[in-house]
């Protein structure tokens, strides 16, 4: 049986559900319901404003999940944590939680930014699955990850400011291999 999609967890760090953010993503991915069951769905990212809610959520997660990692990444901190009670949605377990500091000059509104799926298949035929049986255009499809020496990806940008990255690896498992574990 299924949890609530809004756990005490989540209520407690004051981060909304992902319920609203992921039904409209998969509305605008999916043709018909269920093309995407065959993939995990590795993470979501939340974004916040400013620094100090960056630290405050950042605190607040490290009472009760565990942090894979802190890294610098393109001039701000990201910080990845395993979930103690995983996000539910349609059926999903989604354990991990991707929480970026703002970029200097560059302010983002508070919210859900993306989610990353892990491909079960390379990526160049996974471009060719999108197109097949998502009508994603060729076009579309934002490669320009996709020679990153360590878990290269794809992109896709949705209407409503939607966001969704393939790759071929899982977020903990690329941790792990960069931490040399």
């Amino acid at each position: 049986m299924n949890k609530p999609n809004n756990s005490p967890t989540i209520d407690t760090l004051y981060l909304p559900s992902p319920s609203d953010f992921l039904t409209a993503l998969f509305n605008e991915l999916e043709r018909s319901p269920g093309l995407l069951d065959h993939l995990q769905l590795d993470h979501l990212c939340y974004r916040v404003e400013t620094t100090e809610r960056y630290e405050e959520l950042k605190s607040a997660l490290l009472q009760d999940n565990e942090l894979l990692v802190e890294s610098p990444i393109k001039g701000r901190q990201i910080s990845t944590f395993r979930m103690a009670e995983p996000f539910q949605f349609r059926g999903r377990d989604i354990w991990l939680l991707e929480l970026p500091e703002p970029k200097p000059g560059s302010p983002y509104p508070e919210g859900w930014e993306h989610v990353e799926f892990v491909t079960d298949r390379p990526l160049a035929a996974f471009s060719d699955w999108i197109t097949e049986h998502l009508g994603i255009q060729e076009t579309d499809i934002d490669r320009s990850g996709v020679n990153k020496p360590l878990n290269a990806d794809l992109r896709l940008r949705l209407k409503g400011g939607l966001s969704v990255k393939f790759h071929e690896l899982p977020l903990d498992e690329v941790i792990r291999i960069e931490l040399g574990g």
